[in-house]
């Protein structure tokens, strides 16, 4: 079943432009079956984001992270399965202090929906959140995925191929607060968020649930 939000219930306020806050690296994120890392780059860019992903600022995130490794640094968080299949438990834990931070229970079918749980008390979000395709009315609707954090309506929009953007719903219009873009022969991703408009737990776990959902297939 779709959810009841659609975008097109929500127009796109064309005059706010995304100044990203938050830059991470997602290493192995994509249709990753064990482990995988999101590293934390932010502060650490000389290129600028100027809207959308240049080649330079994506080779430059590849470089970053791979030096930040290099020298031993813990990555923000780190993602482990239940099994070695994409379609088992994930659960995102604390780079540095290995707590947990969320459960993943991702769908791989067109009508399921897909959850993120959040251990009691945790800052990110006070209630599970469910991520799942809009309601039907046209081709592109399952290339959407819509949550509720909060009683905030957002939108994963999914349709610009490699390139995806995160809205949130505002006075009745969308506004674009991440983007992300796939890097690395379709197993990394970088991610550009407004960390002053959107939690970076939700806005990593909603990313690596769509990069990760419908279309992907167990190898």
């Amino acid at each position: 079943m779709g959810h009841p939000f659609h975008p097109d219930d929500f127009p796109i306020k064309e005059d706010v432009v995304l100044q990203p806050t938050r830059v991470f690296y997602l290493k192995g994120c994509i249709h990753f079956k064990q482990t995988a890392q999101i590293i934390d780059l932010s502060g650490q860019m000389r290129a600028p984001f100027q809207g959308d992903f240049s080649h330079a600022f994506l080779d430059e995130a590849e470089q970053v992270a791979s030096k930040l490794a290099q020298n031993g640094s813990a990555p923000a968080y780190e993602i482990k399965s239940s099994g070695n299949m994409m379609r088992t438990l994930k659960t995102i834990t604390d780079g540095r202090s290995g707590d947990k931070v969320c459960d993943l229970n991702i769908t791989f079918v067109s009508f399921g929906s897909s959850t993120v749980r959040f251990p009691p008390g945790s800052p990110h979000s006070r209630h599970e959140i469910e991520l799942a395709p809009v309601g039907g009315r046209g081709f592109d609707d399952r290339k959407h995925e819509a949550f509720v954090r909060h009683s905030i309506p957002y939108f994963w929009d999914m349709t610009r191929g490699r390139v995806g953007i995160l809205y949130k719903c505002l006075n009745q219009q969308r506004v674009e607060v991440g983007r992300v873009a796939g890097y690395g022969f379709d197993k990394d991703a970088v991610l550009v968020l407004n960390g002053d408009e959107v939690d970076d737990v939700v806005a990593i776990s909603t990313c690596i649930i769509t990069l990760n959902g419908r279309d992907a297939m167990d190898a």
